[in-house]
């Protein structure tokens, strides 16, 4: 049960209040960290993110689609009120609490892809990369869970903290999207020191694996393929540095990853860091190589649109530091069910019932929270 009082409001309690009166609101905690960050829109006009340079000088929470041509836009959530685990000013706690905005509901239509038809939509874009030569395309499918999902997600996000190593988030524009989950992969990170950012692909279960892993053929072409791009767009901007560390073995929940740092301590001005996403987003870690041909092919097998799901979200500071992570296993909160995304990189080795074994493994990152709620029977 969650605990108030008249002058000291939890982030769980905040986000209660935020889903009941339709507030948009974010919540974080970065990788390593200890502290959970809240922030809440107190006005209802929905803002687009329209890049670094127009948004210098404001605080807030950045959510983007993962195909900028779809029906979903790039969202700002402007920190009106933001706090820091607990929010102690009584009279910012009677204006969250008074404000209250009226929005349609958001309720999931479509129906999950069954495993003989994911099996058919696996073995399509095998030999689809085969014909065509490709290197790599990402397949993903979805895990719909019917339930009371407004009173059931503040509780997740609390037991989400158990994965102390990964970018928690629970960010929420009433009436557009809301999405939650604990990512492994950086996407970008900026601040006075530099640049930051990773290429994270590669799979194995933690249960069966090597200690240390033993990678296959597979997995290390994955990896490199995705480790090449991001070193070849970073080298057009990064002229004096750019440190590679990598790759390395990374555990994230109940899996392994190979994983690829890069680091450089050149600063840039903001309209070159929105060239640079624009040229990063999305990564063949989540889309393919090459990417144009890679988007196409997502959109005619997987047959529905990815939403924010592999798009990239994270904080935006006045100071024009910005911590993103991709948008990676997550769910999408909708307000009579949670919907899981996972998906994973297929190459011409790929095994079609292998990479079906490697969304389950993924989603149990998201379901065991769910299990030990005790909520229900889950079943996928």
């Amino acid at each position: 049960m969650i605990e108030q009082t008249e002058n000291r409001l939890s982030v769980a309690e905040a986000q209660n209040i935020c889903l009941r009166n339709n507030i948009p609101f974010y919540t974080y905690r970065l990788p390593g960290s200890r502290e959970v960050i809240f922030g809440a829109q107190l006005s209802n006009d929905t803002r687009i993110f329209k890049g670094f340079e127009k948004h210098r000088g404001e605080k807030g929470f950045v959510i983007t689609p993962f195909n900028h041509s779809s029906w979903s836009f790039p969202f700002f959530i402007k920190a009106d009120l933001s706090f820091t685990d607990y929010l102690t000013d009584g009279e910012a706690i009677r204006n969250l609490q008074n404000t209250v905005f009226n929005t349609p509901e958001r309720i999931f239509t479509k129906q999950d892809c069954e495993h003989f038809e994911y099996l058919d939509e696996l073995r399509t874009m095998i030999d689809t990369l085969k014909r065509e030569g490709m290197k790599k395309a990402v397949l993903s499918r979805t895990i719909t869970i019917p339930c009371d999902s407004l009173r059931l997600s503040p509780a997740i996000f609390e037991q989400m903290k158990q994965y102390h190593h990964a970018f928690l988030f629970f960010a929420a524009i009433p009436g557009k999207c809301a999405w939650m989950g604990a990512s492994p992969e950086t996407f970008l990170k900026y601040d006075r020191n530099g640049f930051f950012t990773m290429a994270l692909a590669g799979t194995q279960p933690v249960a069966t694996a090597k200690n240390p892993p033993e990678w296959g053929d597979k997995d290390i072409e994955e990896q490199q393929i995705v480790t090449d791009y991001i070193q070849d767009t970073l080298r057009h901007f990064f002229t004096r540095h750019l440190e590679i560390e990598g790759p390395i073995t990374l555990q994230a929940g109940n899996v392994f990853h190979l994983c690829t740092f890069f680091r450089s301590d050149e600063q840039l001005p903001a309209d070159q860091i929105d060239e640079l996403v624009g040229q990063l987003h999305p990564t063949p870690a989540v889309c393919g190589l090459p990417k144009k041909r890679a988007m196409q092919i997502i959109t005619e097998i997987e047959k529905r649109d990815r939403g924010y799901y592999a798009g990239f979200l994270g904080p935006l500071q006045a100071s024009g530091a910005f911590d993103l992570f991709v948008n990676l296993r997550t769910m999408e909160v909708f307000d009579d069910a949670l919907r899981l995304y996972v998906g994973g990189g297929i190459t011409p080795l790929s095994d079609p019932e292998t990479e079906w074994q490697e969304t389950c493994q993924k989603a149990d990152t998201l379901l065991n929270l769910i299990r030990q709620m005790n909520y229900g029977k889950i079943t996928f």
